[in-house]
């Protein structure tokens, strides 16, 4: 049941990229209209959805779950980070580099993770991949912007990491989580609106990425390769088998194994571009793993139900 709907959440979101694409070749959607987009949803619908998976009853059993869950996704970073320096070993490019250490080590849960846990299973699904997603947000802050820093320096790094739209979203979501505060009808309603334009906003956003970029010159790049075998592959076989250690609920386990299997994150040309490395080296990397997960999302859930 669970795969036949995360199937059907694939195949809806194939399709909105397709829209996406197909207004950026026609240049309905151009460069300016896209930064609106991702404006939107990075500061806006995002963070509305993060609140929107935390505003539930509290729960001591799920509080308890919740914080073994982080320090779950806390190791599972620092292990795909040491997996990173391993994959990029017989790369030359020092650019290219970073560009594969990111790849493999910081996946696209804000854009892709999130509306499938919440298309899938609603707001109790959300909180969990809130919970795999609160150490990558930080790990993109930190490790992800030093490695493209390199030896570069930049002021406020720290204030990016913890005062981001993402963690903010966080805070204001625990706040509601732990205080139990009642929100008014509107806000509820608000929430629920910001959330279900989300999945409609990012899809859009990476079918035009995909247009912009193009799918033959990204699939015909192997270097690209290297870091979409070890993210959209090796990522989630190594969730499985750490799965194995715990006796988690069956969703929980399917929200990570979902989230150990997304494609990279598509803000990283993005950041490549304002803290440094290969643009469109890591503009190849983005379109090619988010193209191969629609396959290999599916396939890893249903192995994970088999193993």
């Amino acid at each position: 049941m669970v795969l036949a709907i995360l199937i059907n959440s694939i195949i809806l979101m194939a399709i909105i990229m397709g829209i996406g694409y197909y207004l950026r070749i026609k240049k309905i959607l151009n460069d300016e209209g896209e930064m609106t987009l991702t404006f939107i949803l990075v500061n806006i619908t995002t963070p509305a959805m993060v609140i929107n998976a935390m505003n539930i009853d509290f729960s001591f059993e799920q509080l308890k779950t919740g914080v073994v869950l982080l320090a779950v996704a806390i190791a599972f970073d620092i292990l795909l980070i040491f997996l990173s320096n391993l994959a990029s070993f017989k790369t030359k490019d020092t650019e290219k580099v970073k560009m594969v250490k990111y790849s493999i080590a910081l996946m696209n849960g804000g854009f892709m993770g999130f509306p499938l846990a919440y298309q899938i299973y609603g707001s109790q699904g959300m909180f969990y991949a809130t919970m795999f997603h609160i150490p990558n947000i930080i790990f993109m802050w930190t490790y992800g912007v030093s490695l493209l820093l390199g030896k570069s320096k930049i002021k406020n790094r720290y204030k990016f990491m913890l005062l981001n739209p993402g963690m903010i979203g966080v805070y204001i979501g625990l706040i509601l989580y732990f205080s139990q505060i009642r929100l008014p009808l509107f806000a509820y309603d608000l929430l629920d609106l910001l959330t279900n334009a989300t999945t409609f906003l990012s899809m859009i956003i990476i079918g035009s990425k995909i247009a912009t970029i193009g799918v033959k010159a990204s699939f015909i790049d192997k270097e690209a390769y290297i870091a979409t075998f070890f993210r959209l592959i090796i990522s989630p076989l190594l969730m499985i088998l750490i799965l194995k250690f715990f006796e988690f609920d069956i969703m929980i386990e399917q929200v990570y194994v979902i989230y150990a299997s997304l494609p990279v994150a598509v803000l990283m040309p993005i950041l490549a571009q304002k803290y440094g490395g290969d643009i469109i080296f890591g503009s190849k990397i983005v379109v090619t793993t988010h193209l191969l997960s629609l396959i290999t999302i599916p396939i890893f859930v249903w192995l994970h139900t088999v193993i």
